[in-house]
């Protein structure tokens, strides 16, 4: 399946995202910082990652994409199952593997559950407004190459935002029903 076009990606953004935070909404400010091991992250940290990563990574090579030329380099295989299938191969990532300077980007930190909720709800509301605010034409032509998935459109990296929130979902489901919630 491709990603047709820029509301299939808003669609699956509002329907992951929305359960993402209706979920944390629960949860008191006592149960988001709860760790079940010392090595895991608790939920606050869960919700600044995927945060930290769209703003520091997806959002910014979304946006050299759009700078960028059309591209025409393919993705490569892995790129393919994630955006042509949509299909999420589970594949645990050790923050170790990457840089130091993405690891200190993509590093969470706890915060309190109220500014969590809004910002991540201001990172939803900012992701589709750029999306709807963007030439269908541009999100689909311009490419930007990704380490792991080789040159992917404009759309496809603003699409890995929803994407990284499935990757974590076993992740949360499993400090989520350590919490018993």
């Amino acid at each position: 399946m491709l990603i047709p076009n820029k509301n299939i990606v808003i669609k699956r953004l509002e329907k992951t995202g929305s359960k993402w935070l209706s979920d944390f909404r629960k949860f008191s400010d006592d149960d988001i910082i709860m760790k079940s091991h010392e090595k895991e992250w608790c939920l606050a940290e869960l919700y600044d990652h995927v945060m930290r990563v769209a703003r520091t990574y997806q959002i910014p090579n979304f946006r050299k994409a759009l700078n960028g030329g059309e591209k025409k380099r393919p993705k490569n295989i892995p790129g393919y199952v994630v955006f042509n299938i949509n299909y999420l191969p589970e594949r645990k990532i050790k923050m170790e593997d990457f840089p130091s300077n993405i690891v200190t980007d993509f590093t969470p930190v706890i915060r309190g559950k109220e500014e969590l909720i809004v910002d991540f709800t201001e990172l939803l509301v900012g992701v589709m407004r750029v999306i709807n605010e963007t030439d269908h034409h541009k999100l689909r032509k311009k490419k930007h190459n990704h380490p792991f998935f080789g040159y992917i459109s404009a759309l496809e990296w603003i699409a890995l935002v929803e994407i990284h929130l499935r990757h974590h979902e076993q992740q949360r489901q499993r400090i989520m029903n350590h919490l018993n919630i």
